[in-house]
């Protein structure tokens, strides 16, 4: 298969999560937060599509999002790996479909090829076990086709700001399944008492304000330990955080929440 390449104008856990604690199944998708606008410095994204046409006014549309940065187009694996090799986008948007037979190898690879890019999916049709492969081998999330442009546009947001896009029953299975039950380093020994509770929301799909609500602080502050955490589990987003906290020998109970407004 060809390459076609062009440019546009302008992440457990301390035991496995019991059924009755999992979230609520929902068909819609969901993220946990969505990140702020940053037009001075724009999502750079690569798209990978087929047919040409379909890929161009994606492609343009995209563009038009002042927070958005098209770097690239490719129609295949051979085109992508091209631009990877000019460009470093934070944002890779893959059409599921022409992804062929072998998606999850192709995925991994691209994983190994982008390792701080965040795979999204587009997708004509998907089932909860299609989105569980996708997240168990590194992509960030999956769209439906048919909900139309601006859930695309708060999927690639999210995901860019390393949130997970997918119903929150199908995350919270799929952590399940990627528990080993290995024992690790106590998350204490590592974190403060503060992220450790916040460590621990994460790994029940907690959102941020549903955090900030519990421990009576506010979600800047939250978002401010968030961005600690990965750095000191070495970790890029709050899924990896949550197979981390679920990986560890017992979940604590429910955080109650705490007093004062501070860290």
């Amino acid at each position: 298969m060809s390459s076609e390449v062009g440019t546009t104008p302008r992440q457990t856990a301390r035991h496995a999560v019991k059924p009755s604690r999992l979230p609520p199944r929902s068909r819609k998708e969901t993220t946990v937060t969505r990140p702020e606008i940053d037009a001075a410095s724009p999502v750079p994204i690569l798209i990978a599509a087929r047919p040409a046409l379909y890929r161009e006014i994606l492609a343009r549309q995209l563009a038009n999002e002042p927070d958005f940065r098209i770097v690239g187009q490719a129609r295949d694996e051979e085109g992508i790996r091209s631009i990877l090799n000019k460009e470093k986008p934070r944002v890779l948007l893959l059409d599921y479909e022409e992804l062929g037979p072998n998606a999850e190898a192709l995925i991994s690879r691209l994983r190994r090829a982008a390792p701080a890019a965040r795979i999204l999916l587009l997708a004509t049709r998907s089932s909860d076990e299609t989105v569980e492969s996708i997240l168990r081998v590194g992509a960030a999330g999956l769209v439906a086709k048919q909900l139309g442009f601006e859930a695309l546009v708060r999927a690639i947001r999210a995901v860019a700001g390393g949130e997970l896009w997918a119903n929150r029953f199908v995350t919270a299975r799929t952590v399940e399944h990627l528990a080993d039950g290995r024992g690790r380093a106590s998350i204490s020994d590592q974190l403060t008492a503060r992220e450790t509770e916040i460590a621990e929301a994460v790994g029940r799909g907690l959102r941020n304000k549903e955090i900030a609500r519990r421990l009576q602080i506010r979600e800047k502050t939250v978002k401010s330990h968030l961005n600690n955490i990965f750095r000191k589990l070495q970790v890029d987003n709050r899924f990896a955080v949550g197979l981390y906290v679920l990986s560890l020998p017992s979940m604590p109970k429910d955080p109650s929440p705490s007093s004062g407004t501070g860290s």
